[in-house]
């Protein structure tokens, strides 16, 4: 398994896609809520300026991508580097409560079978 997908699978389980067809997540097709940076009217956008996609593959795999582009440091923003902690890169995500911090480390822990997993673990450690 790939570490990025789990990371991408956790948070999008804590968004409550696929599971949940009430979420925003499942409804915009975006697993990750990730808004649209494009200039207007480039994407289909929520009225939170989050991206609508048509599938949720698709999403997913925007989801990827921008979760690659932050984990290397190539994002647009430089919010993150490769040496920042897991903690930073889930706050792009709007991930910053200790439950839902909590959660996502407690997914990570399970799928990737490493007990050793915190919120100060590097990004890099999600690069393929």
């Amino acid at each position: 398994m790939k570490k990025i997908e789990a990371l991408a699978d956790a948070i999008g389980k804590l968004n409550g896609c696929p599971v949940d067809p009430e979420s925003d997540a499942y409804r915009l097709r975006n697993p990750l809520l990730i808004p649209s940076w494009a200039l207007l009217g480039k994407h289909e956008t929520d009225e939170k300026g989050r991206r609508i996609f048509t599938s949720l593959l698709n999403g997913y795999k925007a989801g990827l991508f921008d979760l690659q582009m932050k984990i290397s440091g190539n994002s647009r923003t430089k919010a993150v580097k490769p040496q920042s902690p897991l903690s930073a890169l889930l706050a792009c995500y709007s991930i910053t409560s200790l439950g839902s911090i909590d959660y996502i480390l407690s997914f990570l822990r399970r799928a990737l079978q490493d007990k050793d997993i915190t919120a100060d673990t590097p990004v890099s450690y999600f690069a393929e």
